[in-house]
């Protein structure tokens, strides 16, 4: 078993490997960076006066300047590392210009002379410099505009600045002329200084940086939202199996009786009905005294108060009578799903050959589902089982939101809208981990109940 089990465990570990560099990915696509972000939680503004240069020291201090992964394929007219430039504006400037397939050389050549006439103002107050030519070539890369605004600027007639001009009108013409219309890749190692070796490690130890919105250790919002998430589900899983595996059992092997019709029809009533509006009558009708007091029973959701000191099994246990009417919506949703799955399965295993001899020994029918046909019938039913658990960490977002709960659902709602990327993306790594966790503790359970799986697979 123990040999089964380590073989299990090397399969995962690539996987999550995978999964690590896919989320890391996905957090540089989306708007703005961690550098940004830094400036709202420090209160800059940012066209404020020193957000440019709080702007780079947070740039650097957060590695941003590292090269992105271990090794990059780039063109050969690319910069090795572009992320090493700090300014945003610049960047973004030279990168616009490398996707036109200009040089990173002539780039810089053109820049450093646009720099230094742009930042420049004349001593003679008539020739001044000051005007919407200079301010266009600031941000300018279109090479149309920039000309344009060169030949006007060409017309200045000043000793201090015609020669900067005439300099600027040449490394320009020279980046159009050296533009590359064929290139090859080129593979550039970078070893392990790099963007994604710092986040690995700090993902390892459980940092999972800062939450924009209030400055709070993401790792310490999730653990708290998770708690809330995992109640919900091991309260889900529990009732939901206690109701539905034995009355798929029974409604299976007394297949078109009674029992199975009305199941069937129950379980189909269940199945098509919305969570969203189950829930939402339940929140009607069973949380105010607008329609009857007697069904006036549970508080009324949204009322949640948790002090900082306070303890996670003391703040259960107040808000439990909250949790009640979102795990009624969470089972009733899965009662029909596990049952119906239960009864096709005790259906297709009630005529194999295994059965009919347990009948013909004289066994009751007790014993036969207890220790005959329930044993095959669990092969399904942990996946199935397997798969609601960390499912349910993601998709409890609607009972969440509609109830209120500080899960991880209602978490992963609110920092996607107020764009807190760094919860996102640590809510993303926390699923895709457990998944696969449950999926090996899947397959170990597996061999369990089932030691031909284990010998096959060995």
């Amino acid at each position: 078993m123990t040999g089964y089990v380590l073989k299990r465990i090397l399969l995962v570990i690539p996987t999550m490997l995978v999964v690590m560099i896919i989320a890391f990915f996905l957090s540089k696509l989306v708007p703005g960076d961690a550098a940004s972000a830094m400036l709202i939680l420090q209160g800059i503004q940012p066209d404020g006066p020193n957000a440019s240069k709080e702007y780079e020291r947070n740039y650097i201090h957060l590695k941003l300047n590292k090269p992105t992964f271990y090794f990059s394929i780039l063109p050969d007219f690319y910069p090795e590392n572009i992320n090493q430039i700090p300014s945003d504006t610049k960047r973004k400037q030279i990168n616009d210009f490398l996707i036109q397939k200009f040089k990173y050389s002539d780039i810089q050549d053109y820049l450093s002379v646009r720099d230094q006439i742009t930042y420049t103002k004349s001593t003679d107050n008539k020739d001044s410099l000051d005007n919407n030519y200079t301010y266009n070539l600031i941000f300018e890369t279109q090479p149309s505009k920039i000309k344009s605004s060169i030949e006007q600027l060409l017309k200045y007639n000043n000793a201090e600045i015609s020669p900067k001009i005439s300099a600027l009108e040449t490394s320009f013409n020279n980046m159009v002329k050296n533009k590359s219309t064929f290139y090859y890749p080129k593979i550039f190692w970078h070893g392990l200084d790099n963007q994604f070796h710092f986040w690995f490690k700090e993902i390892i130890a459980g940092d999972f940086g800062l939450s924009i919105k209030d400055g709070r250790m993401v790792s310490d919002k999730i653990s708290a939202a998770l708690k809330w998430t995992l109640v919900l589900i091991l309260l889900n899983v529990i009732l939901s199996s206690l109701i539905s595996i034995p009355t798929g059992l029974y409604a299976g092997y007394k297949e078109n009786g009674w029992f199975d019709r009305m199941s069937n029809f129950i379980s189909l009533l269940l199945y098509a009905t919305p969570v969203f509006w189950l829930a939402s009558l339940l929140i009607v009708f069973c949380t105010s005294d607008r329609y009857s007091t007697f069904l006036n029973i549970f508080p009324t959701p949204g009322t949640w108060y948790i002090p900082d000191n306070q303890s996670f099994f003391r703040s259960m246990g107040l808000f439990s009578g909250q949790l009640v009417l979102p795990v009624i919506c969470l089972v009733a949703n899965d009662i029909a799903q596990l049952s119906r799955i239960t009864k096709n399965n005790v259906i297709e295993q009630k005529s194999k050959l295994y059965v009919t001899l347990a009948k013909a020994k004289g066994l009751n029918d007790w014993v036969i589902l207890k220790k005959h046909i329930l044993p095959n019938v669990l092969i399904p039913l942990i996946t199935v089982i397997g798969g609601r658990i960390p499912a349910g960490i993601s998709g409890a977002l609607i009972i969440e939101i509609i109830f209120n709960i500080p899960g991880m659902g209602r978490l992963m709602y609110e920092s996607i809208f107020s764009s807190d990327w760094n919860v996102v993306f640590g809510i993303l790594l926390i699923v895709s981990v457990f998944t696969i966790t449950f999926m090996l503790i899947t397959d170990i359970i597996y061999a369990l109940v089932n030691p031909k799986i284990k010998t096959s697979m060995s």
